[in-house]
C-alpha cells in the first residue's frame, strides 16, 4: 500500500508540473519525435513484426515482460495495428504453453500447490479437476500472477482450449489496450496521456496484488483453523 501510494502521488506531482517538464525536457521529447519518425519511414514493416514476434517466441522461455512486448508494438505501428500484432502473438504464447502443460505437465506451478498448506489453492484452481475459469480469468486481469506457469498448469488439467484462449485473451484484454497505448505516447513521457496511463497501471497492479493478498490471507486463515479442529478431533479420538 506505501509503494502504490508513493508512486501514485510521484506520478501525480508529474501531472500536476507536467508542462514545466515539457519544456525543461523538450530536446529529450525532439529527439523521440525524430525516433518515432524513422520508425514511422522504415520501409520493411514485415522485418519488425518477425523481429516482434521472435520476441513473443524468445518469451515462452525467458521471463519477458508481457507489457514491454506490448509497449514495442504500440511504438513501433500505430495503434490499431499494434493491438492486432499482440492479440495475435498472444494467442500463440497461450497456446505454446498450454502445449508445454498438456505434454510435459504443470511445472512449478504444480510442485508449488503441491505443499500442503497451499492444497486448497490447488483444490479451487482445479475446480474438481475441470479447472475454474474465474480463476484463469483473474490471472490473466492481475499483472502480479505469472501468464506463463499458469497456462502450463491448465493445459496439465486438459482444460478445454478453446475456453482457455478465450477467457486468456480477454482477461489480458485491458492490460494489453494500456501497455500498446503507453507505446503509442511513449514519445512524450510527460504528456497528460502517458502519466495517466501509469497511473492507472501503478494503481491496478498495486489494488489487485493487496485485494490478492488479502484474500490468500483469509483463505489460508480458514484453512488452518479447519486443520486445528480437525486435529483437535483425532487427538481425541485417539485418546478415547
Amino acid at each position: 500500500m506505501i509503494i502504490t501510494a508513493s508512486l501514485i502521488t510521484f506520478l501525480a506531482v508529474v501531472l500536476y508540473y507536467h508542462s514545466m517538464l515539457e519544456i525543461r525536457f523538450d530536446a529529450l521529447i525532439n529527439w523521440l519525435k525524430e525516433v518515432d519518425t524513422a520508425i514511422a519511414n522504415l520501409d520493411s514493416q514485415t522485418e519488425i513484426i518477425i523481429c516482434i514476434f521472435a520476441l513473443y517466441i524468445a518469451k515462452c522461455q525467458l521471463p519477458i515482460p508481457m507489457g514491454f512486448l506490448c509497449v514495442i508494438s504500440g511504438i513501433v505501428f500505430p495503434l490499431p495495428q499494434a493491438i492486432v500484432i499482440n492479440i495475435a502473438f498472444s494467442f500463440f504464447f497461450f497456446a505454446v504453453k498450454y502445449v508445454e502443460g498438456k505434454f510435459i505437465g504443470g511445472g512449478w506451478t504444480g510442485m508449488i500447490l503441491g505443499i500442503k498448506q497451499l492444497h486448497f489453492v490447488r483444490d479451487w484452481i482445479q475446480f474438481k479437476g475441470t479447472g475454474n475459469p474465474y480463476v484463469l480469468f483473474v490471472s490473466r486481469l492481475v499483472p502480479s500472477i505469472p501468464l506463463g506457469m499458469v497456462s502450463k498448469y491448465y493445459g496439465s488439467m486438459r482444460y478445454d482450449f478453446l475456453y482457455y484462449t478465450l477467457l486468456s485473451l480477454l482477461g489480458l484484454a485491458p492490460r494489453l489496450y494500456i501497455y500498446t497505448r503507453i507505446g503509442s505516447a511513449i514519445y512524450n513521457p510527460f504528456s497528460v496521456q502517458f502519466i495517466v496511463l501509469l497511473m492507472v497501471i501503478v494503481a491496478f497492479t498495486g489494488i489487485s496484488i493487496i485485494v490478492f493478498n488479502v484474500f490468500y490471507g483469509i483463505k489460508s486463515k480458514q484453512m488452518n483453523q479447519t486443520l486445528l479442529i480437525y486435529s483437535e478431533k483425532e487427538k481425541y479420538r485417539i485418546v478415547l
